[in-house]
């Protein structure tokens, strides 16, 4: 296979996406024009302050856009991808550095020429001016998506405070109510064994089979002794794991004619209590459903702060839960001692919750979802991954534009990823479809570790175009 840097440039502008179509003619013309460039790692391509005049071809390595005040990395070019002034572009002044991060090759082609290849090659041109309309379009979404952001996180956290209090003060009286049964239970048992012996018994599912056995036994062991015992007793018996020998044992020594009763009393605090303990754990779910509300819609939290991003994706998918929760397997890998990140908490949860939905919706409910974390360098690395049918290929090239979607109409605007994208790339991050093919697609999403800056995060500061 031809090295990326010794390759003929003709052939190495093939690896370029928006010339995919382009014939041999165009790639040829392209040449002529072009200035190419090596470059090592740690090198500038361009810097602050110098005039806006080049359109970047990476042919080969990757090449970090630097912020200004701190130079953290912000936007991630990797081979293949277009960076650089673009036809139309009204930019007349770099306003970041342009930096390799390993050793790069690229091509350059003045924007003096921009007319003349928007003539030559019309179908690249327009290609090239859909991609500055996607970046000023970009900055436009990003501030109605974060404005309606703002406003469901405001709704959901209003609403979960309003759902938090009852479902406490329940789950409270729940509490308190159970210790009183308890209490009761055993007064109306006295002494008994049998009475105790409920005490202790969970509501735990006996085996179906078994608790049918057990039923049947009793009832027919109530009508042999003549006891007159009632089913719904009878029942809570055998939902307590009680047989006929464990019965006989627990009632040893109580008069005949006080048995029935005896059991009455017994099961029915028994059941009483079992019911309470239903509705506790029932109230403890939705305070958990509502914590993780709360805490994904981030009220009144600031723009940038400290994320830790198992504990985010964590929240997500328990927000999930009513999708997840009838056929799809969630399979973690989570590396120990994560670093945490900066950044929107808000925005990096919409993240998680958009792949995830796609995801979901790929297998249609069924599979195995898997979610890992590891750290890398100065990075952390998240996937989402699904067991559906996979990407097809026609479409993974276009998988991040806007408005694709390979949903049927009315199910999907094709906004989800490209939305992703934005985020990430505002976090100074990267996301790829690391690989797809039927029944294994993952999306990586890196971030990079340490201290974001606000301006970037709040989307006010806008990369060179």
């Amino acid at each position: 296979m031809t090295d990326a840097f010794t390759q003929p440039l003709v052939e190495a502008l093939s690896r370029i996406t928006v010339l995919d179509q382009a014939d041999a003619a165009g790639r040829e013309w392209l040449a002529a024009h072009a200035e190419e460039r090596t470059y090592e790692a740690g090198e500038d391509l361009f810097a602050p302050g110098q005039p806006a005049e080049w359109m970047l071809l990476l042919l080969a390595g990757e090449v970090h856009i630097l912020q200004p005040d701190t130079g953290e990395p912000f936007i991630f070019v990797h081979e293949g991808d277009v960076s650089g002034v673009l036809p139309y572009s009204r930019m007349a002044t770099i306003r970041a550095h342009a930096r390799a991060v390993r050793r790069s090759r690229v091509a350059l082609i003045h924007k003096r020429h921009f007319a003349e290849l928007l003539r030559e090659l019309p179908d690249v041109g327009e290609r090239l001016v859909w991609m500055m309309a996607d970046r000023i379009r970009e900055q436009a979404v990003s501030e109605t998506h974060r404005e309606k952001l703002m406003a469901l996180g405001k709704l959901s956290a209003g609403l979960a405070h309003e759902l938090n209090n009852p479902a406490t003060a329940v789950q409270r009286a729940a509490a308190q109510l159970g210790t009183l049964l308890t209490d009761l239970q055993v007064s109306a048992a006295g002494e008994s064994p049998i009475g105790t012996r409920l005490c202790d018994a969970t509501a735990e599912e006996p085996d179906p089979l078994a608790r049918a056995d057990n039923e049947r036994a009793l009832r027919q062991w109530s009508r042999t002794e003549g006891l007159d015992i009632p089913r719904d007793a009878l029942a809570a018996l055998a939902d307590a794991g009680l047989g006929v020998q464990q019965v006989t044992e627990l009632i040893a020594g109580v008069q005949k004619e006080a048995i029935a009763a005896l059991i009455v009393r017994t099961t029915m605090a028994w059941r009483a209590r079992v019911l309470v303990s239903d509705i506790e754990r029932a109230t403890t779910r939705i305070a958990d459903l509502v914590g993780a509300i709360k805490e994904y819609s981030y009220r009144d939290q600031a723009a940038v702060q400290t994320i830790d991003l198992k504990a985010s994706l964590e929240r997500t998918l328990t927000v999930f839960t009513p999708r997840l929760k009838h056929g799809v397997t969630i399979e973690r890998t989570y590396e120990p001692d994560l670093p945490v990140i900066e950044g929107n908490a808000g925005e990096i949860t919409q993240v998680w919750t958009n792949l995830i939905d796609n995801a979901v919706d790929a297998m249609q409910e069924q599979g195995t979802l898997r979610v890992g974390i590891r750290h890398e360098g100065d990075a952390v690395l998240v996937t989402i991954g699904d067991s559906g049918p996979g990407i097809p290929p026609d479409a993974a090239r276009q998988i991040f534009e806007p408005f694709y979607t390979t949903k049927p109409m009315g199910e999907g605007t094709g906004l989800g990823l490209d939305i992703v994208r934005g985020i990430v790339r505002r976090h100074r991050g990267s996301v790829r479809v690391l690989h797809s093919r039927p029944g294994d697609t993952v999306f990586e999403v890196r971030l990079p570790t340490g201290t974001a800056a606000k301006e970037e995060i709040d989307g006010d500061h806008v990369p060179a175009s």
